[in-house]
Order: structure tokens, then sequence, then C-alpha cells
């Protein structure tokens, strides 16, 4: 049974975090955990720098940093029952498969853990959070964001000597789908490169969303109307990811299931290293519809 949970827990954390996903764009961290928790210092102040000194000795400081200790999240999957019956029956390994559910199940919400923390609570002097500039379409009430509102994002960027090549896109996919409707073939060329103005992009249902006032809702707060959708742009060594221990619970041949129950604990953080040179881009998100049978079954 050892075995089996040594697999199960080799299939749950092989490509947890994949080319393809945006946490792959920030300093991995996970060599630094232990216990399930980080043990890092916040760098003081950084040195003075001397144009042409004719004072000797060279005035000298002593750095201070201060000690941090960050505990990782702890991300447990609701059991899965596989009953006997069921294995017997399928025509392929169906345990295999809901660990394979279980990862995603994870990857998804560690992917929405720091879509949340890296984007920034409110706007800040280095962490900007700007209004769209797009049409709003008169009957859901979205407001596109444009080529242009990108481009200025961007120039903020490098106006801060940010490197280009260090900078990530998160868009949902309204968000794509404006820039398509504004300009098909100039988008055409984005999908073809993977790069929007020389940014690498990515695009997830998972960002954040924002009040009317501009300010980060918790996570998995109830939409309301007036609240705005996001888009995430960040420098990838501003941020960072950690992966502690991975723990497989599993009760087999259980009496009352007629079956083996499984589930997961895994140990996660992403959070801004600085908290510098994150940004959100915000447009009004398009009115939620309540459909006439969530109506009734409202009332």
């Amino acid at each position: 049974m050892a075995i089996e949970k040594e697999i199960w827990s080799a299939i749950l954390k092989e490509n947890f975090i994949p080319d393809t996903s945006f946490l792959s764009r920030s300093v991995n961290m996970s060599e630094f955990v232990e216990y399930d928790k980080i043990h890092l210092a916040e760098a003081g102040v950084d040195p003075k720098v001397l144009l042409d000194n004719a004072i000797f000795p060279v005035p000298a400081s002593q750095r201070t940093d201060t000690p941090l200790e960050i505990a990782l999240h702890t991300l447990d999957t609701e059991n899965t029952i596989v009953r006997n019956l069921e294995e017997m029956q399928s025509s392929y390994p169906k345990m295999d498969s809901v660990v394979r559910g279980h990862r995603m199940a994870l990857q998804r919400k560690c992917a929405a853990m720091a879509a949340h923390n890296w984007s920034p609570t409110t706007a800040g002097k280095l962490n900007p959070v700007r209004l769209a500039t797009g049409a709003v379409d008169s009957k859901t009430g979205h407001q596109a964001i444009t080529f242009e509102d990108v481009m200025r994002l961007r120039a903020w960027f490098l106006a801060q000597d940010v490197p280009l090549d260090s900078l990530v896109i998160v868009m949902n996919a309204d968000h794509e789908t404006d820039l398509m409707l504004e300009d098909a073939n100039r988008y055409r060329a984005v999908m073809e490169t993977g790069k929007l103005f020389g940014i690498k992009y990515f695009t997830t249902s998972l960002l954040p969303t924002y009040t009317a006032n501009g300010v980060k809702k918790a996570m998995g707060a109830a939409p309301i109307a007036g609240d705005k959708q996001s888009l995430l742009m960040y420098c990838d060594t501003e941020v960072m990811h950690a992966m502690g221990s991975t723990q497989v619970f599993a009760k087999y041949k259980d009496p009352g299931e007629r079956g083996d129950v499984i589930g997961f604990q895994q140990r996660f953080t992403a959070l801004p290293i600085r908290g510098k040179y994150t940004a959100s881009l915000l447009s009004t998100k398009a009115t939620v519809e309540t459909s006439t049978e969530e109506g009734e079954e409202n009332q």
C-alpha cells in the first residue's frame, strides 16, 4: 500500500507547474522550504553610489536584513471514492484517472492563489491599477481593453527599467476577445509569436475581480453589479511560488463504501517578493445574467 501511495504522489507532482501556465514565469523558491515554511530575509537599504569621490576612507555602513518566516498554505482536496465494482467494470485504470483529477483541481487552485496574490490590492506608486479606455457594450456593460491600454502599461514598466523579457501578461478570455475584435490581423501575429508587444502572455479565467473603486476583492467573493475584471502584468523576478510537502490520504477496502477512498494535501504559496512591479488593468464586467430556473429556485 505504501508503494501505491508513492506512485499516486508521483503522479500528482509530475509536471505540476507546466510551461503553459503563467506560474512557470515566477521565481521557484521551493528549495528554501523546510517543514513547510520558507525562511528568507528582507534585504536592507542598498548602498549609495559615489560619483568622482574625493573623500577617504570611503564611507561605510552595515546593511540590516529582516528575517522572514512564511508558512505555506494547506490545500486539501475532497476525498473521492473508487468503488471496487467501478474499478472492475471500467476499461481504464480509474484510480489513476481520479488522481489526475485531483492534480488538475490543485493546479487550478494554486494558479488562482498566485493570480490573486500577485495582483495589486489597490493602486500604488510601484503597482499601478489602471482603467481600460475601450468602448462599453450597451447590452452587456462589458468594457473593452485596447492595444493602446496594454502599450501604455508596458511603457510604465519600461520607464522603471524593468527588462522587457521579464514581463508577463495574464488576461482573461474577454480581454483576449477585445483585442481580436479591435484588430484581427494584429492579434493573429500575437498568436503566432505568443507575445504581445514583446511580452509573453497567458490566458486564464482565474484572475481576481476588483470593486468599482478599484480595490481587489477577496478570493471567491460573490459578484455584484459594477465589479471589474482584471488583466495582470508583472515582472517575473518580482513574484515567487513555493511547493512544500505532498500527502496522500487513502483508506483501502472500506467496508462501508466497498472500495477505496483517496484524497490529497498539498502545501503551497505564491506571493510578491518585494511588492513591486505588478500591475492590473481593469474593465467593467459583463452583466451577470440569472436564468429563469435559477430565479425560480431563489424565490
